[in-house]
């Protein structure tokens, strides 16, 4: 059913027969002649507002340049559609979106879109090819990967999702299966929570740019979930048409079939999203981002086809299904462990039992070895020249006494000029296993509050049935352990007294500040990256001296607060057990009771002049051979870069170990026009020296099947500009079970 009321003196009418109504029509405002618009840009006659015309980007009060068409560029460089700046005509509209098997009634066909929200976005209006590009998070990580090097999730979605850091507006365009009286309508992506709706001068710049270039037909607004629509339902004339579905009969729709065992955990539309891989997730509405692994998903809303949920359950073979009324549903299996199973007409849902689930979970991940399990008879802080590390088997034995971050720098040491490495030393496992067996709280284990000691705590819990299987309560008691470890748990002074003379004997002084690295033994392999998984923080060794107690600034830096020795190792040996490093280890069969935590400790570079990440390839393209070099200026990170601040990329073609061309691809932000971060120079002298490292760094481990492991170098140009390697690692291109495959 269609319905239509007299909004803004246009006279409306009703129809029927298609699951839509247009609940409000556009009101004009009357536009200001004197309006200023700058170069490039055009005076709205509805707000009264300046916007960039099409084949323009900048800032509409200002200029807006003719901007390049960066889809055809980008299609050049990858050689497949990605994208257009407009769509002009019907067929380029059904060339450039998905028809049929959309699931939102009342849809032919759907595509996806872009718009700048601020005029530094560092793409002007996009309209996906969706048929490549589902998912908006793989255009831009993919399809403009110069222009949002390193892209993640996290990161993706603070440039779409949250006012805070929003640098677009996103979302989907529907092509309606009745065209009277409007043919297509779009909807944008936001948080789901109330302070993140859009005000509809909001709605209308995105309306604007969409409607300017897209010439098939009017367009009206779709706001999706409850929020967006209980918004919507209380704006008086907003300047656009807003439509609402009225498709609510059809009791069940399944996306992606298949078989699921989980706890059934139900997330009501205000609720928090965060989950597990053993969880099967009943979302009262389609969840606009994820966080995590989950078993199945089941949403009390319907989805379309390039939904984020609907595409990521596509690709990793995970159930995904709508239930009419979800949440009550499944109320009655809340908590429950269950075995799911979605078929195309119906599912069904039993009870399970803990052994057949841990053989289906067993035999549907991915299965990685701790490669070097933990030895702890090791107690020597060593520093790095004095890690045994020439052979194979003297690596093995260091990563299971030290942790790998420790070793690639230990192994570095032996490769490259001094004048290029970070001092610093290892903390090994020994220490970490001293202050887990050492440190007790009180914890019920099953036989009533007791004390127990930290490492006779996770045994226990490894060994609980319910901690194996309840997320939530992983979630919870892993969080309480950390604060405890954090806060109240006790170094070994002698420990410290030692690391105190160490420090002062490598760094020249017990009041240089450091950092406090993490160095597992369950990270940095080719079938288990783990970055990010854990924490790294800094200490000073004057800090952790007895008169140091009650000061309230650091003897290393009298503009930070005091960081003794002894709460910086803790943060680091705590972070082993940071929930989502706990997750993605279960999730690839990790045995938890093999890793321990070692600490790196480095020098801590201040005042840098530069810093930046490098890999001897193309992590996208595994046949190029051009090694990949981002960098930004000063201290600015590059890894996870301020929204709207580009960092500078630069593409490396190597003839030995002589740089024979530099393609800089993508100018940082931070500089002025015609400057760079790392002059040629500078990019010939690191060049030659990952082409040193590629001929000479030692590979032990690498999968078959795959393409050689990359090297992923950590780099920082000193305040005396000076080239310093700061991490080394193997990095093999390969997707994280939490992140999406863009399949490209």
């Amino acid at each position: 059913m269609v319905s239509m009321v007299s909004m803004g003196g246009t006279i409306a009418r009703r129809s029927s027969g298609a699951p839509w109504a247009v609940v409000a029509l556009l009101a004009c405002a009357p536009a200001d002649p004197a309006a200023p618009c700058g170069p490039g840009a055009h005076l709205d006659e509805r707000s009264g507002a300046c916007f960039c015309d099409p084949g323009h980007h900048g800032d509409p009060e200002l200029e807006c340049p003719a901007h390049a068409d960066l889809c055809a560029e980008a299609e050049a460089r990858l050689g497949h559609s990605v994208c257009d700046h407009a769509i002009d005509d019907d067929p380029q509209w059904t060339a450039l979106s998905l028809g049929g098997g959309v699931a939102l009634g009342g849809i032919r066909r759907t595509g996806k879109y872009m718009v700048p929200a601020d005029p530094s976005a560092r793409l002007p209006p996009v309209f996906n090819d969706a048929n490549i590009y589902r998912l908006h998070y793989c255009l831009m990580a993919d399809g403009f990967a110069p222009q949002f090097p390193g892209l993640d999730p996290a990161q993706y979605a603070a440039l779409i999702l949250t006012k805070a850091g929003r640098e677009f507006h996103a979302g989907s365009i529907y092509e309606l299966q009745t065209p009277d009286p409007l043919r297509f309508a779009f909807s944008v992506e936001t948080a789901g929570r109330a302070e993140e709706n859009l005000e509809p001068a909001e709605i209308y710049a995105v309306y604007r740019q969409l409607a300017d270039r897209f010439a098939p037909g009017e367009l009206g607004y779709l706001p999706r979930g409850t929020l967006q629509q209980g918004a919507a339902a209380a704006w008086v004339d907003p300047p656009f048409a807003v439509v609402s579905t009225n498709a609510q009969d059809v009791p069940y729709e399944v996306y992606a079939t298949g078989v699921a065992y989980g706890r059934v955990r139900l997330r009501p539309a205000d609720a928090a999203t965060s989950f597990g891989w053993q969880d099967i997730v009943v979302f009262e509405e389609v969840p606009p981002e994820l966080e995590g692994v989950l078993a199945a998903a089941v949403t009390g809303q319907r989805q379309d086809v390039l939904s984020h949920l609907n595409v990521l359950s596509g690709q990793r073979g995970t159930p995904n299904l709508y239930v009419a009324d979800a949440l009550a549903a499944f109320a009655a299996v809340e908590g429950q462990l269950v075995r799911l199973e979605a078929q195309p007409y119906g599912y069904t849902l039993r009870a399970a039992d803990q052994a057949e689930a841990e053989a289906y979970w067993q035999e549907h991940r991915p299965a990685a070895a701790v490669e070097n399990p933990a030895q702890l008879e090791h107690e020597g802080l060593d520093g790095f020249a004095e890690i045994p590390t020439e052979t194979a088997e003297q690596r093995a034995l260091a990563r299971a006494r030290f942790g790998a971050k420790t070793v690639g720098l230990a192994t570095l040491s032996r490769l490259i000029d001094a004048r290029y490495q970070t001092p610093g030393l290892g903390v090994p496992f020994h220490y970490y296993d001293e202050f887990m067996t050492t440190n007790a709280w009180e914890v019920d284990l099953g036989d009533g509050p007791r004390a127990h000691a930290y490492a006779e705590t996770i045994a226990a819990w490894l060994a609980d049935e319910q901690f194996r299987t309840d997320a939530e309560l992983r979630r919870d008691r892993l969080a309480a352990l950390r604060q405890h470890m954090e806060d109240h748990g006790v170094v070994s002074p002698e420990l410290v007294a030692a690391l105190r003379q160490r420090i002062a004997e490598e760094f020249g002084s017990e009041a240089i500040m450091v950092r406090l690295r993490s160095s597992s033994n369950a990270e940095d392999t080719p079938s288990f990256n783990g970055a990010g998984l854990y924490e790294s923080t800094r200490g000073c060794a004057a800090d952790s001296v007895p008169e140091a107690a009650g000061v309230s600034a650091s003897a290393c830096d009298p503009g930070d607060r005091p960081r003794p020795l002894e709460r910086g190792l803790a943060e680091v040996w705590a972070s082993l057990w940071n929930f989502g490093a706990f997750e993605e280890r279960s999730y690839y069969q990790l045995d938890h009771s093999a890793i321990a935590m070692g600490v790196t400790v480095s020098k801590r570079f201040e005042g840098e002049l530069a810093n930046g990440v490098a890999f001897t390839g193309d992590l996208r393209d595994p046949s190029s051979r051009r090694y990949t070099i981002n960098a930004q200026r000063g201290e600015v990170d590059v890894v996870s870069p301020t929204p709207g601040v580009s960092a500078e990329l630069s593409l490396l073609t190597m003839e030995g170990e002589r740089v024979a061309r530099i393609d800089r691809v993508v100018a940082s932000s931070l500089v002025a026009d015609g400057e760079v971060v790392l002059d040629d120079a500078r990019l010939q002298e690191l060049g030659g020296l990952m082409a040193r490292l590629a001929a000479t760094y030692p590979v032990d481990v690498s999968l078959e099947g795959t393409p050689a492991p990359l090297l992923d170098l950590e780099l920082k140009i000193t305040r005396d500009d000076e080239l310093v390697i700061k991490q080394i690692r193997t990095f093999l291109p390969m997707p994280s079970a939490s992140d999406p495959d863009c399949g490209i």
